[in-house]
């Protein structure tokens, strides 16, 4: 086995930014399994060793077996680097390392930055906000929205009533005064 690399301070909080960038990424404030598959799914490198990364490095570093998640801090950022280390060189068997470099500082070189993949953007033909134009819209159909052009949600698709007065699903309350008094 190589030997394990000395990381200096600024590589270690260069690995923390870019961890909790990924945590971001999952919403979270804490690397997650889901951050771990987008860390394997973007970088090469981390490729070859996803289902390692998955199964026993990310639960060996996470904080106690009950947490579904890893605090990102430097020692254990460091912990998570030297174990996925010792994974890649098991899998490369000391194949295609740089001279003078570790699979600790391969890997860090290979972990980018996130990369959005995936994610629905807006139309860049504009027909959602047609769509929402209460112009174009007739008969039931433009009850659906304000005149912001915010949906009304059920109270633009129902009819609704309050059901109230002296018998069960009466829709009508007050009506039968008016209909007396005629």
């Amino acid at each position: 086995m190589a030997c394990k690399a000395e990381l200096t301070d600024g590589e270690l909080d260069e690995l923390c930014c870019k961890l909790k960038e990924y945590a971001k990424l999952a919403k979270k404030d804490n690397l997650t399994s889901q951050a771990i598959g987008k860390i394997t799914k973007d970088n090469p490198l981390w490729k070859d060793i996803r289902t390692e990364v998955d199964s026993s490095v990310f639960p060996a570093c996470k904080d106690d077996r009950t947490k579904p998640y890893m605090t990102i801090t430097k020692t254990s950022c460091k912990k998570f680097l030297e174990k996925s280390a010792e994974k890649l060189e098991v899998k490369k068997k000391g194949k295609g390392l740089p001279e003078g470099s570790t699979w600790e500082k391969e890997l860090l070189k290979n972990l980018g930055g996130t990369t959005l993949t995936g994610v629905t953007k807006e139309s860049s033909t504009g027909n959602v906000k047609g769509m929402t134009d209460t112009k174009n819209y007739t008969g039931s159909h433009k009850e659906r929205f304000g005149e912001d052009g915010k949906g009304k949600g059920i109270d633009g698709r129902e009819n609704r009533h309050d059901n109230k007065g002296y018998v069960g699903n009466y829709k009508g309350d007050g009506s039968y005064d008016q209909k007396v008094k005629k």
